[in-house]
């Protein structure tokens, strides 16, 4: 059943210009995908980045983490990748909206100014209300102003499941064997990693 934008704002519990975003970008790619989504047990989501979108990206889609079909790519873009790991078949999306979006920067002091303690009701308000603006503009915007989309075919993402776990030398804790580093000799985690060792 397809998730309404009132739905993604509720499971994000906020409203934003990203979440607006996503939402847009995962109506289009459930809908560019078809038939390739009959068995939800082989589509994947595949995001590039950290943000608010990656929440309606989950709710759309139904791919979450812990059920180890979205897999955080982390290459910082704007992409977001639908597939059927079995077929190969996927639709890849990127933003280009953001490319010009507040290009001189003067939207994002507006934002720090209306959110800082000493900002008036009255620059809340007048935020508040460009805000809402860009929200509209983004849910009514035509899809070509605001998507590459393409037709790709990629190698099915490396499946994840039940993973071995051994403790961790330095805090003893239990931790998927493919996560420990062996380091002079033990084999740590990587917060242990992380903190330097006492002279």
């Amino acid at each position: 059943m397809e998730k309404s934008f009132d739905d993604v704002v509720d499971f994000h519990r906020h409203l934003c210009l990203d979440i607006a975003m996503g939402y847009r970008a995962g109506k289009a790619l459930t809908r560019e995908m078809g038939k390739e989504l009959r068995n939800m047990k082989d589509v994947f989501a595949i995001v590039e980045n950290e943000t608010c979108a990656v929440d309606a990206i989950q709710e759309f889609t139904g791919c979450t983490l812990g059920k180890r079909n979205l897999i955080l790519a982390g290459t910082g873009k704007p992409v977001y990748i639908l597939q059927n790991a079995k077929s190969g078949q996927a639709v890849r999306l990127y933003c280009k909206y953001w490319e010009t979006f507040d290009a001189d920067g003067s939207f994002g002091k507006r934002r720090k100014q209306a959110s800082s303690p000493e900002a008036t009701t009255e620059e809340q308000q007048l935020f508040q209300r460009e805000l809402n603006s860009k929200i509209k503009e983004i849910l009514r915007a035509p899809e070509d102003t605001l998507f590459t989309i393409q037709r790709v075919t990629l190698p099915a993402p490396p499946k994840s499941g039940k993973y071995k776990a051994e403790p961790c030398a330095g805090c003893g804790e239990h931790t998927n064997i493919e996560r420990l580093t062996l380091v002079g000799g033990r084999k740590l985690c990587r917060a242990c990693q992380a903190v330097p060792v006492a002279g």
